[in-house]
């Protein structure tokens, strides 16, 4: 009945196989581009062919979904053996009733919240394939202790990711609770084994990494970037480091100030430890949550006012018009006072990437350059820059629907004149751009695992060009700065525990970023 390509295996993809066969609970963690999906679909294609299973459930990232089916399972196995999960209620009852009929069930990890009682009562779940396992990084989270529930039942489960700690170890621990609980143990001992933290809880460095390693054993099939390279292009790195200038420096100035005031005062009234990744708090008191709301709104101004000085001034005008349920309160607070009023109408940062832009399509008229930007207006006005300066663009948001998304990815990869793809982290995960030659992060999101796919987009083994170039832009000594760095000390983490490298002699890894506080208070040397 399949269709499936008889393009043969990769050697690593071939041993991910076996590996998988046999242990039957694993996490295939294959670097990003390294073709995890085409490994797991093999995987149970020989399963189901030998009797082992009839059908199971694909969890993914809601924009994935229809990339499964339809491009996938399409070229690897067959379309007709998927169903998508998808639709209104109705219509998705009647798809969970229909799933026994398929070998492979295509769902978002949010169905586990809103869909639990379907799930529990018609999902086939002979195999379990968890896609971007870190969906359920959080341990506490919904979903992940429903998927952690439903694989207990399952014969045979498979978390997928290239990079399994995104941002702290505690994730790896959560995914492995899913794959194989019996690997780490229980999480007080998994703490105090590899974690070292003060008095207070706060974690300041990790212990015992080669252990991690061994006790994972052959529980995760990793093979990194140089474990590969052979399959994949060169890639060279660079940073483009920009100056706010003028009134744009002026007010990104005073919002510093307000900042630092703002943390001093949160730390006087008993906020210990503030942590930029949990936004807007989601538990202790609140007064601390009203405390880290008014640290964050800060925050928020500094990448807006960074980004480009229009954002910052419409994101006041979105709070003060009736008819958006959006926009900043602070910024419209600044507004009110006056303090947007002569912002200049360019961006140092918008100015340094046109100028970036031009070079990179003048030195090579092959090249095609992606560009993200965590800003859906930013998203926009690069569309527009690139336009006015007489070259094809696409782009992608979270607004793209499924067919629009599928087209401009198609016309990025075929069409000469198609030259640069600009896109939110929406088009981070599952976008294949593999006729990039350029990638440019236009600013940076919290998480190292989404700024890590945001590059696999274009380092990948079927990536046409030999080289490709990738390049961070950001405004020097400001909190796109200490975001990099923030990012690069993740970054340093997840290969420290997943790899093994940047390990110390005494198998350990110290933490060296300083505080948000501190840094804003450091003068940086250029």
């Amino acid at each position: 009945m399949g269709t499936h390509s008889h393009l043969p295996l990769r050697p690593y993809q071939e041993s991910a196989v076996d590996e998988a066969l046999c242990r039957r609970s694993l996490l295939l963690a294959l670097v990003q581009g390294a073709g995890k999906t085409r490994t797991v679909i093999e995987t149970i294609r020989i399963l189901a062919e030998e009797g082992s299973v009839r059908g199971g459930a694909i969890f993914c990232p809601s924009s994935l979904k229809f990339q499964w089916r339809d491009a996938e399972l399409a070229k690897w196995d067959s379309a007709e053996l998927a169903i998508v999960i998808d639709g209104s209620k109705k219509k998705r009852t009647q798809q969970y009733q229909e799933a026994h009929k398929y070998r492979y069930t295509i769902l978002n990890y949010d169905a586990l919240v809103h869909d639990w009682d379907l799930i529990k009562q018609y999902l086939p779940i002979d195999f379990i394939v968890a896609d971007e396992v870190t969906f359920i990084k959080g341990l506490n989270a919904k979903r992940s202790k429903r998927l952690k529930m439903l694989g207990h039942y399952a014969r045979y489960r498979y978390g997928l990711s290239g990079q399994p700690i995104e941002n702290r170890p505690e994730e790896l621990y959560s995914i492995m609770q899913f794959v194989d609980p019996t690997v780490l143990g229980d999480p007080e001992h998994f703490d105090r084994t590899f974690l070292v933290r003060t008095p207070w809880g706060k974690t300041v460095g990790h212990r015992n990494l080669p252990l991690l390693r061994q006790t994972l054993g052959d529980a995760m099939f990793r093979r990194s970037r140089a474990d590969i390279a052979e399959y994949l292009p060169q890639r060279i790195e660079n940073d483009i480091p920009v100056h706010m200038t003028g009134q744009q420096a002026k007010l990104y100035d005073y919002i510093r100030d307000d900042l630092c005031n703002t943390i001093d005062q949160a730390m006087a009234g008993g906020v210990s430890g503030f942590d930029v990744e949990s936004h807007y708090g989601g538990g202790g008191n609140s007064d601390n949550n009203k405390l880290k709301g008014l640290v964050m709104a800060r925050i928020t101004a500094m990448r807006l006012l960074c980004s480009h000085p229009s954002l910052l001034s419409a994101s006041a005008q979105d709070y003060d018009d009736p008819n958006t349920a959006s926009g900043s309160a602070y910024a419209a607070e600044m507004d009110a006072a006056g303090l947007l009023d002569n912002l200049p109408a360019s961006s140092a940062k918008l100015d340094a990437l046109v100028a970036q832009l031009k070079m990179i399509f003048e030195e090579d008229p092959d090249a095609k350059v992606v560009i993200y930007s965590v800003f859906k207006s930013m998203v926009k006005m690069i569309e527009k820059e690139i336009r006015d300066l007489g070259f094809g663009c696409v782009s992608m948001t979270g607004s793209t629907t499924p067919r629009n998304r599928q087209l401009a990815i198609e016309n990025f990869n075929t069409n000469p004149g198609v030259r640069a793809f600009v896109s939110s982290d929406a088009g981070a995960y599952g976008v294949n751009l593999d006729r990039g030659t350029h990638l440019i992060s236009y600013d940076f999101p919290w998480s190292a695992g989404t700024l890590g796919q945001r590059v696999a987009r274009i380092d990948r083994t079927s990536t046409v060009a030999p080289t490709i170039l990738i390049s961070y832009l950001y405004g020097f000594g400001t909190i796109d700065h200490y975001q990099k760095m923030m990012l690069e000390q993740k970054q340093a983490i997840g290969d420290a525990w997943v790899d093994g490298r940047n390990i110390d002699a005494k198998g350990g890894l110290e933490l060296s970023l300083s505080s948000l506080r501190d840094f804003m208070d450091t003068p940086l040397v250029f």
